[in-house]
């Protein structure tokens, strides 16, 4: 038993000097006078010095007793103080949290949310990086990680879907007014085709057939961009029709400044994941921002 567990030789001896005797110690600790007596008796033959001095009538500390008696104190008080702050970080959230987030979805969608958690828990913080790229998230000192697309292996990760990217097809209500809206990839062969790239290589279509099989198509296009927001400044200027995640076109497709033709014609849908390690407990920091995360995805 430890000397600082609740019967354990220093929280008896302090019960003893705070009743005054053996009997109301007892009490107040629930054990019988002689366990008290007998702890005493093993304290002070541990510390080879009389604490008590006993009569009859009386128990009263020696000069020894009292000396002890204040460091107890001030040690236990010590130790109460710790396990009490230690309790409260483990129920609140505090510190900082490492992220790692893509970088437009992180810096759009999940970054606001981490601001907004940070508002409402003012001893948290958060240390925030971007990157696309599979992690070592034990190197790297990340505690979450956000990634969007299937997950390779993720042995010692812990995995939550949070969601998934859609991506529309998209063009200012002004182009296609002028040059018609397509229903088909015959039709849209015959527009101004937006495309992307990753690493150098074009980014291919999922489109679905009449059939409802879904083809990998590589557009022909005049204007390739590496980067979403290149490729809706120029959907917005009406430059032609571009592939673009739904998150970041649903307020001008809301308002009317875009619209999305080939709805339902449209695949390559990817999922998104929180990613943290795999751990007993999970820390209250960790906790709050992947359901804040959740949350705001949901919604």
């Amino acid at each position: 038993m430890s000397n600082l567990e609740p019967h354990g030789p220093i929280r008896v001896f302090l019960a003893v000097c705070h009743a005054g005797s053996f009997a109301r110690a007892a009490d107040g600790l629930a054990l019988s006078p002689s366990a008290i007596a007998k702890t005493i008796a093993r304290l002070e033959a541990r510390l080879k010095v009389r604490l008590f001095e006993r009569t009859t009538r009386r128990l009263s500390l020696t000069p020894e007793g009292r000396t002890y008696e204040e460091a107890c104190r001030r040690a236990t008080g010590d130790i109460d103080q710790v396990e009490a702050s230690l309790a409260q970080a483990a129920s609140t959230p505090s510190g900082v949290l490492r992220v790692s987030l893509p970088p437009l979805f992180g810096t759009e969608v999940i970054a606001p949310v981490l601001h907004a958690l940070g508002d409402r828990y003012p001893a948290l913080g958060f240390d925030i990086s971007l990157d696309v790229e599979r992690i070592d998230l034990l190197a790297r000192g990340i505690d979450l990680a956000v990634r969007i697309g299937e997950l390779p292996d993720v042995s010692g990760l812990t995995a939550r879907r949070l969601g998934t990217q859609e991506v529309v097809l998209c063009a200012s209500a002004a182009y296609l007014e002028r040059h018609g809206e397509p229903l088909s990839k015959d039709d849209l062969s015959r527009h101004a085709l937006i495309t992307t790239t990753h690493r150098g290589q074009p980014v291919p279509w999922q489109l679905v057939d009449d059939a409802g099989r879904i083809e990998s198509w590589s557009p022909p296009s005049r204007l390739s961009t590496d980067s979403s927001m290149l490729t809706l400044a120029a959907v917005r200027g009406g430059r032609g029709i571009g592939l673009l995640p739904r998150w970041l076109v649903a307020r001008d497709l809301a308002e009317g400044r875009l619209r999305a033709p080939m709805a339902g014609r449209i695949a390559g849908h990817l999922p998104i994941h929180a990613l943290w390690l795999t751990a007993p407990v999970m820390l209250p920091r960790l906790r709050v921002a992947i359901d804040a995360i959740a949350e705001a995805m949901g919604h």
